[in-house]
Order: structure tokens, then C-alpha cells, then sequence
């Protein structure tokens, strides 16, 4: 009902009115008890209050909307001055065929003289100069209006280029660890002694992985289940210790690991990261994964080094 086009010109002729009322109260208490001083405020306060009204909602609801929305800069200013050079005209001749002695009446003579009235140029430059205020107010209203209505399409964008950009980087950090993971293999695959039985499953554990990565339709989504998550981690370390016999990964998992989904490669990509802080480091690592409530805690400590932490958010199963 509110985008009804009736009821949104009378809920707009109101609030203006109401306003006009305010403006004029003053002098409508002044003029109560004369006549002439009435009809005065009554055609210069209220007549063409309303005709300024008309201006405002023209030029809000008819002419503004599209070049406004479209960015049409030029189009506003000539549409604008368009309507208030029109406007102006229409005053003058309200004035002058109706109401020439409220409206254009420059001075009151003495009894007997004809009063001095307003030429067309001057009262076209007065009536100009209401005008641009007038369109003024309309361009600005219309502009909340339009912000109004694209607010939530802007968010939706914003949304949707964060969620494009936050895949990207995935994509990139998937990439980055595939191709570690082939140089990593490489090794064993050139040693015959190791291509036969490590590198066969070497190999099947990259291909479950890179199916994980590339193929697997959770992937779509920002976050798996964490029992498929835990599941392609251990396949990682696994991969890793085998590609890596002077670094093994000792790999321990401790509470509720089937609940809940985590943000896909997550766990892949951090203790990648850490690992790569200390390649010159040899011997065991420990790596422990807690689930805890909401929280996945992940701890990384290389032999002789500082034990690091790693918190992630852990999320409700998918309805």
C-alpha cells in the first residue's frame, strides 16, 4: 500500500501542509480579523505552498528517478531548471489573472492611485530563486529515497564480491598446497626402492586429496563437516610423513570429532604454513587437534621448538 502511487502523493501532500501550516501560523494569527491580510497569507503562504508542493513531488517521483539513479548528472540540473523556470511561470500567471493584489503587488498606493505591481523579468527571478531551493530539497529526498532502495541490493554485492574474493584466495591456497604436495612426491617416485610401495601409496593418497580439493561438491560451500575435514587432514599427514621421513608428523585428535562443520583446508593450509616457518628443522612434530564445544584447536610443536596454537570457529551441522 505505501508504494500505491495515490496514497504516496497524499501522505507527501500532508507532511508538506502540515509544514506550510507551521510556517504560516504566525501570520495567520495576525490576520485573523482582516479580511484582505487573510486572503494574503492565505494565497501567498498556503496557495503557493501547494504549488510548491507540485514541484517537489514532480520533480522526486517523475523526473529525478531515472537520471538520478542512473548517475545522470546533466540530466538532474536541466530537469530541474526545466520544472522551476516552469513553475515560475505558472506563478506569475496565477498572480496575475487571480490574484494580482496578494501576489504581484510590489507597493500599495494611496487611496485613489494604482498600486505598483511586479514586472514578469523581476517576479520571474523571485519566484526562480523559491524554485532551486524548492528542487534542491526534492534532489536531496530523492537521493535518500534511491539510497533507500538500493541499501540492501549494495549489500547484497558487497556480500557477494567478499564471498567471491574470500574463494579466490582459497582457490590460490589449494593450488599452492597441491603443488607442494607433487614436489614433495617427486622424490620418492625418481628412488626406485620407494616407488614401488611408498610411492603407490603416496600416490593414492594425493589422488584422494586432490579429489577432496578440486572435486569434492562440499567444496562449493564455505565450510564441510569436520569428520570429513579430520578425515583428509590425517590423509595429509600421512602424505606429508611419507614425503618427508626426516620430518614425521605424529598426529593425535582428542574429543567430539563428529559434530559440527570447519572452514574446508583449513587445518591443511595452517600446519603447512607453520611447518614452513621451520624447514631446516628435523625430527618429529607433534600435531594435536582438540574439538572442544565450538572451537577446534590446533597445536603444532616442531622437536626443540615453541609449541603454537591455532583456534577455529566450528559451526552447527548444516540443516
Amino acid at each position: 500500500m505505501r508504494h500505491n502511487k495515490p496514497y504516496r502523493y497524499f501522505m507527501h501532500l500532508v507532511v508538506w501542509m502540515a509544514l506550510v501550516l507551521l510556517y504560516a501560523y504566525p501570520s495567520l494569527r495576525i490576520s485573523i480579523h482582516s479580511v484582505f491580510g487573510l486572503k494574503r497569507v492565505l494565497v501567498q503562504d498556503i496557495l503557493y505552498g501547494f504549488i510548491n508542493f507540485q514541484l517537489f513531488f514532480l520533480l522526486v517521483f517523475v523526473w529525478l528517478p531515472k537520471p538520478v539513479a542512473q548517475r545522470q548528472y546533466a540530466q538532474v540540473v536541466v530537469r530541474s531548471i526545466l520544472a522551476v523556470c516552469g513553475f515560475a511561470v505558472i506563478k506569475y500567471a496565477v498572480g496575475y489573472f487571480l490574484f494580482p493584489d496578494q501576489v504581484l503587488v510590489r507597493m500599495y498606493s494611496l487611496i485613489g492611485k494604482a498600486n505598483i505591481y511586479y514586472s514578469f523579468p523581476i517576479y520571474f527571478l523571485m519566484a526562480t530563486k523559491t524554485g532551486l531551493g524548492v528542487a534542491l530539497l526534492a534532489y536531496s529526498y530523492r537521493l535518500l529515497l534511491q539510497r533507500q532502495q538500493t541499501g540492501p541490493q549494495d549489500r547484497l554485492l558487497a556480500s557477494a564480491a567478499e564471498a567471491a574474493r574470500a574463494r579466490y584466495i582459497r582457490m590460490q591456497e589449494n593450488s599452492r598446497l597441491l603443488l607442494q604436495n607433487l614436489q614433495q612426491l617427486t622424490p620418492i617416485l625418481e628412488d626406485e626402492h620407494k616407488r614401488d610401495q611408498e610411492g603407490v601409496k603416496a600416490i593414492l593418497l594425493l589422488s584422494d586429496l586432490l579429489r577432496y580439493m578440486l572435486y569434492d561438491k562440499a567444496l562449493e560451500k564455505d565450510t564441510v563437516s569436520l569428520p570429513k575435514e579430520l578425515l583428509n587432514f590425517e590423509r595429509y599427514v600421512e602424505l606429508r610423513t611419507l614425503c618427508n621421513n626426516d620430518q614425521p608428523l605424529e598426529l593425535v585428535i582428542t574429543g567430539d570429532t563428529q559434530q559440527g562443520t570447519l572452514a574446508a583446508l583449513q587445518l591443511q593450509q595452517t600446519t603447512e604454513a607453520a611447518l614452513q616457518e621451520c624447514p631446516h628443522n628435523t625430527g618429529p612434530v607433534a600435531i594435536r587437534v582438540q574439538v572442544r564445544q565450538d572451537v577446534v584447536t590446533l597445536s603444532v610443536q616442531p622437536v626443540h621448538a615453541r609449541e603454537q596454537h591455532y583456534q577455529f570457529k566450528l559451526y552447527p551441522d548444516h540443516v
